[in-house]
């Protein structure tokens, strides 16, 4: 009995003696960082009846592996994994509201730590799905975590991004691309630049603004290795796809008008080089971007000038190439070509483009220079126009008198009436304009921006000071930059529309053109704000509250029967 005591005793000291050393050894509870988990596949099993169902597999990052182990050690298990599926092009199971998970807490991996890094999915015995058939869908899959925090309300949860998605079954391009563009889409499918978009869709169509769109972003996302933030507030009315804000964002593309970027409209070879042009500038913007020695191609004349840089560049690094003659075919001329739909970019080509230039972007020399690109934000920090603040001869209201000019204006005289007029050419660049006045607007009411994607025309509108200031940047001989000055009214704060088209040509038009245009429309509250004459040529530029639609439709209609009639309608931001 006395030796039993004893013992009992000393186990007693040496867990008491031990006690501190346990505390000091204490696992710190690691931050709350929920990563994604990576490297996720998926494969096909089937239970001892032959029934499938989906084994998925992922690599738990290090700080999820902290997490567990701290919680293991604590005898709480908080974190869970979830799985999604979704079947062809049908919508992920988030979001129509289910999702499978358990608990994180529940297996080995290979690092000794409780943590599962596989899981079985049979959506059959769910009651997601009546059968699996891999050779006619393709079945994804993706993984995130959950952790609980609960709090007095009750369970609080913390959610990881999603992890990339795995698939498994048809390929995605199988019978829907044509034979001499698989091998390289094979190449795309390895390196996960097929978007969730163009996934199960015909890839022999053309490719819209959406989806190239898409494209765009997915080679500046994997490229960069950042992901980019959608604009906001969200400046288009016709989409809220938060890959396109992206795109727009990163300066990629911009709307076809200050309100609207045509998601379905169909884009060329040339549209979609400039686009490409401009994400890899995104990413790489000290790369060398000389085109030095690269000759015309035998179809030069019928490549926009805003697109010869983006082309040419494209066809030198081979992310381009044209037909066997050498023609780029950068888009339709005639109405037959349009017909034919001669020039149009397929999606299985812009894929193609893409994973090129994801392939190629890291090899990319560096230029001497930095080419000088918008930003995210479509503003510079650094204003590099000289600038002087308004001219004698030049009257400004009271509370503009800050606005700038570019050092080198050359005004020009105009008619008077209507809102408050100036205009004026510079040597100064479009984009150094630009900055300059998105620089003196960025603080004003209702400050919108936009851009051509040609880049030659920019746009920018506010209120400030009680006036409405609308500025256009364009090029026409030159630098060209118009102001608009009006005082703010409940119409203008609240940018209604109004004015009414058609009516003849204002009384203030100062230039002379034939008789036979005397019915020429014009936009009933048409403001001048050019009138030039150059020997038989007339350029008029005006200004008009009426809605770009409205305006397309009256000249289309004067226009419509004329020889060589010909129209695109909302490409790139113009009609």
């Amino acid at each position: 009995m006395q030796k039993k005591l004893l013992t009992i005793i000393l186990a007693l000291v040496l867990t008491l003696a031990l006690l501190p050393a346990m505390a000091m050894a204490e696992v710190t509870k690691p931050a709350v960082n929920l990563e994604k988990p990576t490297n996720i596949s998926v494969e096909l099993n089937k239970h001892e009846d032959g029934s499938p169902y989906f084994m998925l597999k992922w690599t738990n990052p290090q700080s999820i592996l902290e997490l567990v182990q701290y919680w293991d050690e604590h005898g709480e298990s908080p974190l869970e994994y979830q799985l999604d599926m979704k079947v062809g092009n049908e919508k992920w199971s988030y979001d129509i509201g289910t999702i499978s998970g358990n608990s994180l807490h529940a297996g080995y991996d290979e690092s000794g730590i409780f943590a599962v890094n596989h899981a079985p999915y049979d959506p059959i015995n769910e009651g997601n799905l009546n059968n699996i058939d891999i050779n006619a869908n393709t079945y994804q899959f993706r993984v995130r975590y959950a952790y609980d925090s609960p709090d007095e309300e009750g369970d609080d949860y913390t959610y990881s991004p999603f992890s990339e998605v795995a698939s498994i079954g048809v390929e995605k391009f199988q019978q829907k691309s044509s034979d001499w563009a698989k091998p390289e889409l094979e190449k795309a499918e390895k390196h996960d630049m097929i978007p969730v978009i163009l996934q199960g869709k015909d890839l022999t169509k053309p490719i819209t603004r959406e989806e190239f769109a898409e494209l765009a972003v997915l080679l500046y996302e994997k490229t960069a290795g950042k992901t980019a933030s959608p604009v906001s507030p969200n400046p288009f009315t016709d989409t809220n796809n938060p890959q396109i804000l992206k795109a727009y964002a990163i300066g990629i593309t911009s709307g076809t008008s200050a309100t609207t970027f045509s998601p379905q409209v169909l884009i060329n070879r040339e549209q979609c080089a400039a686009m490409l042009y401009r994400a890899i500038k995104a990413i790489n913007p000290n790369a060398n971007y000389s085109i030095t020695g690269v000759k015309n191609f035998p179809d030069q004349k019928y490549i926009s000038e805003w697109a010869v840089e983006a082309t040419k560049f494209m066809f030198k690094t081979g992310i381009i190439t044209g037909d066997p003659g050498g023609n780029f075919m950068p888009k339709a001329t005639t109405s037959a070509q349009q017909a034919e739909g001669y020039g149009m970019a397929t999606r299985e080509a812009a894929v193609l483009m893409t994973v090129r230039s994801y392939e190629k972007v890291p090899s990319l020399g560096t230029a001497s220079h930095t080419p000088q690109q918008p930003s995210s934000s479509n503003t510079s920090p650094n204003i590099s126009s000289p600038q002087v603040t308004a001219p004698k001869g030049i009257s400004l209201p009271a509370g503009l008198g800050d606005m700038p000019f570019a050092a080198d204006a050359s005004f020009e005289s105009l008619p008077v009436g209507g809102p408050s007029t100036i205009f004026y050419g510079s040597g100064q660049s479009l984009k150094d304009l630009f900055y300059m006045y998105a620089e003196y607007m960025k603080d004003s009411e209702n400050c919108m921006q936009n851009k051509q994607d040609d880049e030659k025309s920019f746009g920018i509108s506010g209120n400030k000071n009680g006036y409405k200031i609308t500025i256009t940047i364009y090029l026409s001989l030159g630098s060209k930059v118009s102001i608009q000055v009006e005082p703010q009214s409940d119409d203008s704060a609240s940018g209604s529309l109004k004015g009414s088209v058609p009516a003849t040509a204002p009384k203030e038009l100062i230039v002379k053109y034939p008789a036979s245009f005397i019915d020429f429309p014009f936009a009933s509250d048409t403001s001048i704000a050019m009138a030039l004459e150059n020997g038989e040529d007339v350029s008029i530029l005006y200004w008009s509250n009426s809605s770009p639609g409205s305006l397309y439709n009256t000249y289309y209609s004067y226009l419509q029967g004329s020889e060589d009639f010909f129209n695109y309608e909302n490409i790139e931001g113009m009609y």
